[in-house]
């Protein structure tokens, strides 16, 4: 059986894209004075390992987004007075 794009979203589970979750923690090392180009250089397989999760998101929103887009719609309730 085949999951439709909208079912698909539901079950989808929420989160924060890992680029965004990293940008916010990079911005909070500075502004708490502790990000300096050594603090840069330990975390910079973290940070890469982030943006490359963060993409995959992007892509998976708008694989999903043009699912939705090219998906014929289907109606399973009328609305009263219809």
């Amino acid at each position: 059986m085949t999951i439709t794009p909208l079912e698909f979203l539901i079950n989808a589970p929420e989160e924060v894209n890992p680029a965004l979750s990293m940008c916010r923690k990079l911005q909070r090392l500075e502004v708490a004075g502790e990000l300096d180009s050594a603090t840069m250089k330990k975390m910079i397989k973290v940070i890469e390992l982030a943006i490359a999760q963060g993409t995959d998101d992007v892509k998976a929103v708008e694989q999903t987004k043009e699912r939705l887009f090219n998906s014929r719609s289907v109606a399973i309730a009328v609305p009263m007075g219809f």
